[in-house]
């Protein structure tokens, strides 16, 4: 099994959302990097959306009042470097920043030939450490490009297709 590479932004100057695709088919990702270096990494939509309500919440808690740094706007990704697993926040008081750590997925389940080598492989990881104002940003356009999506079904709460939507609470 092989892993993918790993990445560390210490002073990310850029850490964006981006979606690609019509509603309801739209490939979410998230972009990040620094010094003319990005990384496209494909995530889920409710990875997009948690970590932007996240960073939301937090930044009430810190600093209630700091101004969203200038956005990016759309990002349109280039090959993915792989799939984001898990997500960590934190926050870095001497910093004054944000630390995101993104996971790579692993889908593979190892053979027992391969469990050696796989005791030894880790899933590839991307660090982002970025200013509070930049995490402003990120979140509300987070949000807004998940609001862009299908809208929910009132009854039943999954998204209405444009062709219609056969709702099972509605029977």
């Amino acid at each position: 099994m092989t892993m993918a590479d790993s990445f560390d932004f210490p002073d990310a100057e850029i850490f964006w959302p981006g979606a690609e695709g019509p509603p309801g088919k739209r490939v979410f990702f998230l972009a990040g990097g620094a010094d003319g270096e990005l990384v496209y990494l494909r995530c889920e939509k409710q990875q997009v959306a948690a970590l932007g309500e996240y960073l939301l919440a937090l930044l009430d808690d810190l600093s209630p009042d700091v101004e969203p740094a200038e956005g990016h706007g759309k990002v349109t990704p280039l090959p993915f470097q792989w799939d984001v697993g898990s997500i960590g926040v934190k926050y870095e008081e001497p910093e004054d920043r944000i630390v995101v750590v993104l996971e790579e997925v692993v889908t593979e389940e190892p053979t027992e030939e391969a469990s050696e080598a796989a005791d030894e492989a880790k899933p590839a990881t991307a660090r982002f450490c970025f200013t509070l104002p930049q995490a402003a940003a990120f979140a509300q356009f987070a949000l807004d490009l998940v609001a862009q999506g299908r809208p929910d079904c009132g009854f039943c709460g999954l998204p209405i297709d444009p062709e219609g939507h056969v709702c099972p609470r509605m029977n």
